[in-house]
């Protein structure tokens, strides 16, 4: 169970009162039952002394029974008398109360003890009889009715105590009910405004008065301060936008929807982009000397036909209209925003430079690979026609020619010859301007395995010629990555794969080799990045999967109408 703070409060005062009262009370106790003991031990040594003068006479003349008779009178006089006996000179026991008569061992017990007699503490005094030449007496005092009035001392304190404690906790609950019963509601309201609810705080007229009306006046600051945040935020999620007329029919749809304007413009350096879910209800005019009113003066600008917010170096927001919120917190909203907007608008400015250089970067890139590609051909095809001819020309030259080092020449100039067949044919595979891809890849692959010893498993499932353009990416793509497996991977077997696959060209090259952790190889080495700078030109994307000891997949998706 969940106490509140009244039942804490009272609680905590309850137990408190309780435990000053309990310790009062032991005290008092305590204190009752030390003086008990000293009026106890007076007692015994006054009866002691009146005891040894009330049998002097009897003593003397050796009334043995009249000593008797008033013992057995003092006995009945105290009842709390335990037990007494007299002794001569001689020590010995002349008269007692003892029923079964005075114990040896009680009997050499002298002076004044505390002593434990058929179960009960007794307090033991002496008197001398004429300072002892007649002898002297002894009695014992029970302690029974000094421990049954401390009980009743304590009983009646403690009852006492709980009926007081009892009555001031029920008066002192009723009192923190009434008092505390503000904070309650306070408590019950700081709930509601949590949550997100209206709430009204108690203003009592005392002393959490002062506290309701101070938690009032946070609470309308709160609402207000969360209604700003919550529009702030909404807008600076609307600038995540990096295309500059995304961002600011963004903008300022929310800022004319929300705050209640007629419309609103950006303009930016002589620019201006107009709202156009408003754009009917925007002036013609008045939108330049606006703005440039509130960069000059660099703070927002209040007119009657409208607000313009500086939005430093180049731009201003004008909201055309006056909504029916208070001047004071429109001004500070605004400035507020204008400096996220600037860094909005100054991204978005980056951005579009950013892309119109990537533009003329991918423009002049695509240039050079064609125009690498068109002089790769022309020198395959003067390797292949001249170079080759002067070749094979000097092998007919020499045929007929008798001698070792003749048939040394031929096998030189034969070996020669194939190279140049192989360096035209890497350099731009006739094959692939009049065959097609599948021919090409077929004829690489096998001349690649001939030549490296690396097994090589092609598989081509196309269902359409694809455009040049294309072919010649997945071409060098391919050629790319088994150059890779044989000099990097020591792998004895690689998997080519080209599919046409929901209107993409995907390719695959895989090996069982040594691998490499991609994350620690330069993107620059392995031709890694002349792959992926072809592959990103037509839109598509190339992802390597590696690990060492794993061997490696490099993997290619390209968009078959990017390049249609």
């Amino acid at each position: 169970m969940r106490w509140g703070l009244v039942q804490q409060l009272f609680f905590t005062v309850l137990l408190a009162a309780l435990a000053t009262g309990g310790m009062l009370l032991l005290g008092g106790g305590l204190f009752l039952l030390a003086e008990g003991e000293r009026a106890l031990w007076q007692e015994a040594r006054g009866l002691a002394r009146d005891l040894s003068f009330l049998v002097l006479d009897d003593i003397l003349l050796s009334d043995r029974l009249a000593v008797e008779e008033k013992l057995r009178h003092l006995k009945d006089r105290y009842p709390h008398l335990a037990y007494v006996y007299i002794l001569n000179p001689r020590g010995e026991v002349v008269a007692h109360t003892l029923s079964g008569g005075v114990p040896e061992a009680l009997a050499r017990l002298g002076g004044e003890k505390v002593l434990q007699v058929g179960g009960k503490t007794v307090y033991q005094v002496e008197a001398g009889i004429m300072g002892g030449e007649a002898g002297g007496g002894r009695l014992g005092l029970e302690r029974t009715p000094l421990v049954a009035s401390f009980s009743r001392v304590v009983w009646a304190g403690l009852f006492g105590l709980l009926w007081a404690v009892g009555l001031g906790g029920a008066l002192g609950y009723l009192f923190l009910t009434r008092l505390l019963e503000p904070l309650s509601l306070m408590v019950q309201e700081a709930s509601r405004l949590k949550e997100g609810q209206p709430a009204r705080f108690p203003e009592p007229p005392h002393e959490l008065g002062a506290l309701g009306r101070a938690l009032n006046a946070m609470g309308a600051e709160v609402r207000r301060r969360e209604r700003d945040l919550r529009l702030l935020n909404r807008l600076l999620s609307e600038m995540h936008a990096l295309d500059l007329v995304t961002l600011s029919e963004r903008v300022l749809g929310l800022l004319v929807r929300e705050l209640g304007f007629t419309c609103g413009d950006l303009w930016l350096s002589g620019r201006v982009v107009h709202c156009e879910a408003c754009r009917d209800r925007c002036p013609l005019g008045g939108v330049a000397s606006l703005a440039q009113e509130a960069l000059a003066s660099r703070q927002v600008v209040v007119r009657p036909q409208g607000v313009a917010v500086p939005v430093p170096p180049h731009g201003a927001l004008v909201l055309h209209g006056r909504p029916e919120v208070e001047e004071a917190w429109l001004r500070a909203f605004l400035e507020a925003l204008a400096g996220p907007l600037a860094t909005a608008l100054e991204n978005a400015r980056l951005y579009e430079a950013l892309a119109e250089k990537e533009a003329q970067r991918a423009r002049l890139l695509k240039a050079w690979l064609k125009a690498q590609e068109e002089e790769r051909a022309r020198i395959a095809r003067e390797l292949h026609d001249e170079v080759g001819q002067a070749l094979t020309g000097l092998i007919l030259g020499l045929e007929g020619l008798p001698g070792d080092r003749v048939e040394a020449l031929k096998e030189l100039a034969r070996h020669t010859l194939t190279e140049v067949r192989r360096l035209a044919l890497d350099l731009r595979p006739s094959v692939l301007d009049h065959l097609g891809l599948e021919a090409a890849l077929r004829r690489y692959v096998r001349e690649f395995a001939e030549r490296t010893g690396v097994e090589v498993d092609l598989s081509l499932h196309l269902t359409r010629p694809l455009p040049q353009e294309l072919e010649t990416v997945v071409y060098r793509v391919v050629q790319e990555a088994l150059t890779n497996v044989a000099r990097h991977s020591g792998s004895p077997r690689a998997s080519v794969g080209v599919v046409e696959v929901l209107g993409e060209v995907r390719v695959f090259v895989e090996d069982e080799g040594r691998g490499f952790d991609p994350e620690a190889v330069d993107p620059g080495r392995q031709g890694l990045l002349g792959m992926r700078e072809r592959v990103e030109l037509l839109g598509g994307r190339l992802s390597v999967e590696s690990a060492p000891g794993q061997g490696t997949r490099v993997q290619v998706r390209l968009p078959i109408g990017v390049a249609a």
